[in-house]
């Protein structure tokens, strides 16, 4: 991945320190590795403790896979991107999903500019990121299949966890938008809904967390007159089925105790996926006794064109503290 926002992440990394003291002292750890990165940049402003103990870090080539085909069904080849570790810390490596997002039916899985540096940092502390497809709709809703490439998608990891020293034990997923309401749905759905691909069946499909950017996370308060014109169409064909459906692929309603860790970030302002979304997602796993946290962005839409220094700050410092907590 390329590198970008140099300015920016190094203010993320201070900040992110300055509040991190409380953790354990492995976290506090991965802080202080952060800090040696931008210490040229940043020194006077912290007081990190240079007493902790040093692992034994041994520097990898970092080797990344392209467009490896994950599955294909329905004569659909569906593929997903590696970014391996860039240092090796652990005896295997957490893997962090990222799913796209384009009102599912268009985008792709190139990893967006301001994840960049978030997705880099964690490469840096031994993670695995991995950047997967979906079908995307074109002339009929396939929210089924679409959920079931996300599932694939964490069972072919479980298939070859092995191969590519994957701790499946710590899986994380991050969604954008409609890549966000995908990977709900495969987060709080059971281990053995939404099947496609006979040859993953039998692998997990269970994560340890999840992070939602803007998700819908209800279907029927989405304002369809801003939505992509594809989805608009497909949306408007369903008739009678419309509220039946949308009501059968809403997150909220799949909702129970167990559910994995919960990140939610969300504008008050966004112009498609209204903020209710995010009040609802949070009481609905607060009243199932399930662990989440919100971040309430102020002044921004649903993409990310009107994002400043400020808004990326945030929510690189929450992403960075709920991943780590979540290891």
């Amino acid at each position: 991945m390329k590198r970008k926002y140099k300015v920016i992440i190094p203010t993320i990394i201070v900040s992110f320190l300055l509040v991190g003291f409380y953790l354990s002292k492995d976290k506090i750890t991965t802080y202080f590795h952060a800090y040696q990165k931008y210490k040229n940049i940043t020194e006077e402003n912290t007081t990190i403790d240079t007493n902790l103990d040093k692992e034994e870090i041994r520097e990898l080539i970092t080797v990344d896979y392209n467009a490896i085909e994950y599955k294909n069904t329905n004569n659909v080849p569906l593929t997903l991107d590696i970014y391996g570790p860039k240092k090796l810390k652990r005896a295997a490596s957490p893997v962090l999903i990222y799913v796209h997002g384009g009102s599912w039916a268009y985008g792709t899985n190139d990893i967006p500019e301001f994840m960049e540096p978030i997705l880099d940092f964690f490469r840096e502390e031994g993670f695995t990121i991995i950047s997967t497809q979906y079908e995307l709709m074109k002339d009929e809703m396939i929210f089924y299949k679409q959920i079931c490439d996300i599932k694939d998608t964490i069972r072919w990891i479980n298939k070859n966890r092995e191969i590519y020293n994957f701790d499946t034990d710590n899986i994380g997923i991050i969604g954008v938008s409609s890549g966000a309401h995908l990977a709900m749905m495969a987060a709080y759905s059971e281990k053995d809904d939404f099947i496609d691909d006979r040859d993953l069946m039998n692998y997990d499909s269970n994560i340890k967390y999840l992070i939602d950017l803007f998700g819908p996370t209800d279907l029927s308060t989405l304002d369809i007159s801003n939505a992509d014109s594809t989805f608009k169409e497909i949306i408007n064909s369903l008739g009678d089925e419309k509220e039946e459906i949308l009501k059968e692929y809403s997150p909220i309603n799949h909702i129970g105790a167990g559910e994995p860790n919960t990140l939610i970030i969300h504008s008050t302002d966004d112009n498609l996926v209204p903020y209710k979304n995010a009040e609802v997602l949070y009481k609905k796993l607060v009243n199932t006794k399930n662990k989440v946290k919100i971040l309430t962005l102020e002044g921004t839409s649903h993409d990310f064109l009107d994002f400043n220094q400020e808004n990326i700050k945030d929510i690189g410092i929450n992403i960075f503290k709920f991943i780590i907590d979540n290891l």
